[in-house]
């Protein structure tokens, strides 16, 4: 089941990319849940909902969704920027 990602992460997506319509949401949207689901594949954490998740989390799924927002013309991301990495890192599962 995927989150309701339209409030707050919204929210907070449109200020850090200066975004003041309602114009682009969808997209928005879909790029919060990439983003969403790439930290839960990276960390192995599945929460539920956004306020679950430690600020650190939250600001790597922003960052990462700003980043596609703003490379959408470049094509496809074949990697994780080196910021989102860094605030996902601490909270990977690591397997012996």
């Amino acid at each position: 089941m995927d989150p309701d990602l339209s409030g707050q992460p919204l929210d907070e997506l449109k200020q850090w990319l200066a975004i003041t319509t309602n114009g682009e949401d969808a997209l928005l949207l879909r790029l919060l849940l990439a983003g969403w689901q790439i930290c839960q594949r990276f960390t192995g954490h599945s929460a539920l909902a956004w306020a679950e998740l430690d600020t650190a989390l939250r600001q790597g799924i922003i960052r990462f969704a700003a980043h596609q927002y703003r490379e959408r013309d470049e094509g496809a991301a074949d990697h994780l920027p080196a910021s989102v990495a860094a605030l996902w890192r601490p909270y990977r599962t690591v397997r012996l």
